[in-house]
């Protein structure tokens, strides 16, 4: 297989699961497809893990990951992987798009309008798609410390109201935002703001530097230029401003 230039391994149910019993062990050497440069895979993580434990693509170029709903995602091979390919070193921007489906986490170059790696988590419900997201995109996921801007986005048209629930747990979403480490701008569309915002506020004291820490600039879909602020925005501002870590609010137009 040296010469393969793309692989695709689809499952069509959730059901198609390994035995835990008959799981291969890592090999001692991993084989290398010097060619691969486009990968894509559908089914449960264990599968891709047992895949990805016995292979090196250092010219990958586009990764696309479908992953069926799970409560436990141990995906220490995958971040390997896309740690150790070249290509995705010089990604600077993400975005995190949410629907009442599934969840979508996409990484870009610099210069490209498609996404080198994309990975999706089936799943209806937010909190176990935040869950399920922070286990996967996880501090060992190297590339997440290198990106400067992330949007986090809901469909257009938008989510049902009852799918954005009140008592949303605020370390869901710091749990997902935590890799981030040298982030300055924030987008964000108008149904996630107060539940990202708020949960920001919670660390904008003294635990300022463990979540978004480099934080400078965030965009706002939907916020008047001249209009006022809502007040979860005035208090976040306020508490970074307090803590040493001031940001700026701008209307995000383009949205």
């Amino acid at each position: 297989m040296s010469g393969i230039e793309a692989l695709r391994v689809e499952f069509q149910s959730p059901r198609s699961r390994p035995d835990p019993a008959n799981r291969p062990r890592p090999p001692l050497t991993r084989s290398v497809l010097p060619a691969l440069t486009r990968l894509a895979f559908q089914g449960v993580h264990e599968y891709l893990e047992d895949l990805l434990a016995q292979i090196e693509a250092p010219r990958l170029d586009k990764l696309e990951i479908r992953f069926f709903m799970d409560l436990d995602f141990v995906v220490p091979h995958l971040c390997r992987f896309i740690s150790h390919a070249e290509r995705f070193k010089a990604c600077n921007r993400a975005t995190v798009h949410i629907s009442d489906r599934k969840i979508r986490f996409s990484v870009f170059g610099e210069t490209r309008t498609t996404p080198g790696l994309s990975l999706v988590i089936s799943c209806g419900e937010l909190d176990y798609q935040l869950s399920s997201l922070a286990q996967v995109c996880n501090p060992s996921l190297l590339l997440l410390s290198t990106l400067v801007q992330l949007d986090v986005v809901d469909p257009v048209p938008p989510s049902p109201q009852s799918y954005w629930k009140d008592e949303m747990e605020t370390t869901q979403w710091l749990e997902v935002l935590e890799p981030f480490t040298s982030v300055k701008v924030l987008r964000l569309s108008d149904q996630v703001a107060p539940n990202v915002l708020q949960a920001l506020e919670k660390f904008a004291g003294e635990r300022i530097t463990e979540a978004l820490p480099a934080l400078q600039n965030i965009f706002l879909s939907g916020l008047e230029p001249f209009g006022s602020v809502p007040k979860f925005i005035e208090r976040f501002v306020a508490a970074r401003q307090l803590s040493g870590h001031p940001v700026t609010i701008y209307p995000w137009e383009d949205w």
